[in-house]
């Protein structure tokens, strides 16, 4: 009985052991991909893909799939869609689709665990022990769009040979356009959790040589094309990787990445005598929307043997009007030739090129079939805006025409964009949007055929030519831009006078004078107005702007002086009002006066200067002069400067280096230089004497000072932000700041100061600040106004006579108070009381305030959507959301309770205030 009893354990054991062996030896890679199903729900269609080896009789899927969200079901018995497709070399494709519902926005991984990988892999511990593990993420936004994860359409079948070069590329497209990057990733058997004792197949122990025969052998996935190249297998085996396929969208421009597919495969590799394929690949490309591709895809094998040539990519992949290619997927005679054709459309256009990989198999008579992988890159760019004319308008405003955009359909803005005189560029093959020189004044939808340039309002400056072209741009996340317009320009009446000079004439602090000129109104009608003119001079201070307004003379004269101002710290900018019998007629353009700034640099003073005029002064004919001192640093007469540099502004800028070089002479440290430009421009009129030339004011360094001033200390004084808006109306967008400061004077500071330079920044203290303005020395406070939002952060510096700028001052920051409230009960009875669910607006305390966004669903008590909202995609885009009690379907709901789940963005630095998520009820009340 004994004996009977031992034998039986034995055989139960040897049963168990081999249907163990059994049930381990068939996966051999995977990858899971997510598709939404549809845009009004957070359901997915989650694709599991399981290769499996065919001498096995074990059917794959036992697995688990988790979806991140704490839910996990079995695979085989929760599957709505079960396919096995069989591809050769003893491979199965096993498809398996289950559908899901997230609840919310999120991060969301994706996991699949199914038992056993199958044996005798060589770069792991225990091969046929170790679970078969893969993992996708998506993220779901509504800020972000619907997010698809990446499709990987070329299988990963293909098997090597020893001292071959192995090739693979997974094929993969996003249905979403987003960029793909791919990274590799080490085999894993659960979440986190690598496989056990896993080496690189390049290492030493299974690689020993290239391909070539050099040294040393390697492993290499391209981030870009996802060209996996393995060079050289040396020893025959079975191996495995995995990698990451990262999809990133450009959000608010920057690249963000918002999911990425893990692929896990296994390489085969064998001795043979077979050699490679090769493939004879088309050029890249960049054609327009709405061309014609047609192509010739070469291949052959250099043992003679039949190839097949097989396209993969996203223009095989797309829905519309997708690529084809003839003869496909069969095998033929060496050299073989497959024909490539695409009529690409509108929809087409996108800011990355289109991959198309291209794959060739051989066919040998004995042992593996081998292949090479090769990339092929195609731009499809939107075809140029054709401008219809340019008129220009009452108030100098120029309207600009263009006709229907050929891809209106697809684009999502026009783009327009100016530059002072012409630049009659032809953009080169494939070049997209718009070079430097130009600057956006305008964007429209694509159902607008005009654009009104009144240049903010201010109007365009007469006597000048303004030339304009279009780009159109495409929506996110594909992008995209449109080859460039052809230039149209328009010269600017003279019908307003013309500021031609402000000219610094005496540099002082208490007693600087500048000359300010000025033309006549050459082009105005004499019928409507015939005179006589009299002219009123408005001066302000800082380059532009109303700071300091003063009306300064009255006069029909076309000249003046002005007198009694800080030309050594203060920048003043001039406009002059065209009066008709004390009435107003109309204004110049802003000029103002020339400042010249001096940086201290080894031994020797860099010169920068800067203004804000209406005639232009970048003119390659004409140079800017750079003029110094001989003798008396206080001297300001014309004997006492030598021109010592004409400079080149088209090429170098409003810059000048003086190191000596002009007469051989270097810089003497104990010697104070004082310096002074003439700028030089012109307007594109011929009524006017050129060049219209405007000094700076005189300003002094030493080439050895480099002794900084102290950073002085700022303080905000307010207004406290809830306090300022407490009793402002919902849409009050004028926002004002009080700063004061204090000079440090201790220690070896220098002492000697010109200047204080306040920089702003309006994206928080560790983002770029931008010098917002120049005060003098004896200044020690500063108003800030006209600001679109409360939040902003400063910082000062202190400058001395040398121009040297001290660190700066401590960061002063201060955040929007953002608010957001909803009600809890609304009438939709159409009496225009209280008719919709919308955000607050009254009392001013409940006002929205700061909001950047709103997303917003709404569930009967069942828990079924019967609403929601997103200010980003809705046409409206308000944030005040505005339901009207009907469903989807635009039927009346039904008087009763129902619930909300809200996400509002608030535009603020501090991270723990820039979202709220609110849940609350709704009555709904008829």
């Amino acid at each position: 009985m004994k004996i009977k009893s031992l034998l039986l354990s034995l055989l139960v054991l040897i049963a168990i052991l081999y249907s163990h062996q059994v049930s381990a030896t068939h996966i051999r890679a995977g990858e899971i991909i997510a598709e939404r199903v549809s845009t009004q729900s957070l359901t997915y269609r989650i694709t599991v893909v399981g290769y499996t080896d065919t001498r096995s009789n074990v059917i794959f899927g036992p697995g688990n799939i988790n979806f991140g969200d704490g839910r996990e079901v079995a695979l085989n018995t929760e599957s709505d869609f079960v396919l096995v497709e069989p591809l050769g070399n003893q491979i199965e494709k096993n498809t398996f689709v289950i559908t899901h519902t997230y609840q919310g926005p999120g991060e969301y991984i994706i996991r699949f665990k199914e038992f056993n990988r199958n044996d005798n892999t060589l770069n792991m511990d225990n091969s046929v022990d170790t679970p078969f593990y893969v993992e996708t993420m998506i993220r779901i936004d509504p800020f972000f769009g619907v997010n698809n994860s990446p499709v990987l359409t070329i299988p990963p079948v293909d098997n090597g040979g020893v001292n071959i070069r192995y090739i693979h590329n997974p094929g993969a497209y996003d249905p979403d356009g987003d960029s793909l990057a791919y990274t590799m990733d080490i085999p894993k058997q659960d979440f986190q959790r690598t496989v056990n004792g896993y080496s690189s197949p390049a290492s030493s122990a299974f690689s020993f040589q290239r391909e070539d025969g050099s040294t040393p052998p390697f492993l290499t996935l391209d981030p870009l094309t996802g060209d996996l190249i393995w060079d050289a297998p040396g020893l025959a085996g079975q191996y495995n990787v995995a990698f990451r396929i990262e999809e990133y969208r450009k959000i608010n421009g920057s690249f963000v990445l918002i999911g990425y597919v893990v692929r896990d495969m296994q390489i085969i590799i064998e001795n043979t005598n077979n050699q490679r394929p090769e493939l004879v690949m088309p050029e890249d490309i960049c054609v327009v929307a709405g061309t014609n591709i047609q192509e010739i895809i070469q291949g052959s094998d250099p043992d003679g043997n039949p190839v097949k040539i097989e396209v993969f990519g996203d223009p095989i992949e797309i829905s519309s009007s997708p690529a084809s290619y003839d003869p496909e997927s069969v095998f033929q005679p060496s050299p073989g030739i497959v024909n490539f054709n695409w009529q690409t459309v509108c929809s087409h256009v996108r800011e990355r090129p289109y991959q198309v990989r291209v794959r060739i198999t051989d066919q040998p008579s004995s042992g593996p079939a081998l292949v090479d992988i090769k990339t092929w890159n195609i731009t499809v760019v939107g075809p140029p805006p054709v401008i219809d004319d340019i008129v220009q308008e009452q108030g100098r405003s120029v309207d600009i025409k263009w006709d229907p955009y050929s891809c209106g359909s697809t684009a999502q803005t026009m783009q327009v964009w100016r530059r002072l005189n012409s630049d009659p560029y032809e953009p080169d093959s494939c070049e997209t949007g718009i070079r430097e020189g130009y600057v956006l004044v305008g964007t429209t939808d694509m159902d607008t055929f005009n654009f009104l340039d009144d240049n903010d309002g201010e109007g365009l400056a007469p006597g000048n030519t303004y030339c304009y072209r279009l780009v159109a741009a495409f929506p996110a996340p594909r992008l995209g831009e449109s080859i460039v317009s052809e230039e149209f320009c328009v010269t600017i009446d003279v019908d307003v006078p013309l500021i031609t000079n402000v000219s610094v004439e005496n540099t002082s602090s208490e007693e600087g004078e500048i000359l300010i000129r000025w033309t006549p109104p050459y082009d105005i009608d004499p019928v409507q107005f015939p005179g006589p003119f009299t002219y009123e001079l408005i001066r302000n201070t800082g380059f532009t702007g109303n700071q300091n307004r003063q009306s300064i003379i009255t006069t029909s004269d076309t000249v003046f002086t002005d007198t009694g101002l800080n030309t050594e710290n203060l920048v003043y900018n001039y406009r002059v009002l065209l009066r008709e019998n004390n009435t107003v007629i109309d204004s110049s353009s802003v000029a103002s006066s020339v400042r010249l700034e001096p940086v201290i640099i080894n031994e020797a003073i860099e010169l920068n200067w800067s203004f804000n005029v209406p005639w232009n002064n970048s003119l390659s004919e004409f140079r800017h002069e750079v003029y110094r001192n001989k003798t008396d640093p206080e001297a300001q007469d014309e004997e006492n400067f030598t021109l010592i540099g004409e400079v080149d502004v088209t090429n170098d800028g409003f810059t000048f280096l003086d190191d000596g070089s002009h007469n051989g002479v270097p810089l003497n440290k104990e010697i104070e230089y004082c310096y002074y430009v003439i700028t030089k421009g012109a307007y594109n009129i011929d009524l006017l004497t050129y060049p219209l030339e405007n000094k700076s004011q005189i300003t002094c360094a030493r080439p050895d000072d480099d002794s900084l001033p102290c950073p002085p200390v700022l303080t905000f004084e307010g207004p406290d932000c809830s306090e300022y808006l407490s009793d402002k109306n919902c849409g009050f967008n004028t926002f004002e700041h009080e700063l004061s400061w204090e000079g440090d004077f201790s220690g070896d500071c220098d002492t000697e100061l010109s200047s204080y330079r306040l920089y702003f920044s309006p994206d928080g203290e560790d983002a770029a600040f931008t010098l917002i303005e120049t005060y003098s020395a004896l200044t020690n406070s500063a108003r800030i106004t006209n600001l679109p939002t409360y939040k902003g952060c400063y910082y000062l510096t202190a400058v001395d006579r040398s121009g040297n700028e001290s660190d700066p001052s401590n960061i002063v920051c201060v955040d929007n108070c953002p608010n957001y409230e909803l009600p809890n009960a609304f009438t939709p009875n159409g009496d225009g009381a209280n008719d919709t669910f919308m955000a607050f607006d009254n009392p001013f305390a409940k006002c929205p305030r700061f909001v950047e966004a709103v997303e917003i669903f709404i569930v009967n008590r069942w828990g079924v959507e019967v609403f929601s909202y997103n200010s980003l995609t809705s046409t409206e885009a308000n944030i005040y959301i505005n339901w009207d009690g009907k469903d989807k379907n635009g039927k009346d709901l039904p008087a009763g309770t129902y619930f909300y789940n809200a996400v509002v963005r608030f535009d603020t630095f501090d991270p723990d205030l820039s979202e709220r998520k609110m849940k609350g009820t709704i009555q709904l009340i008829r």
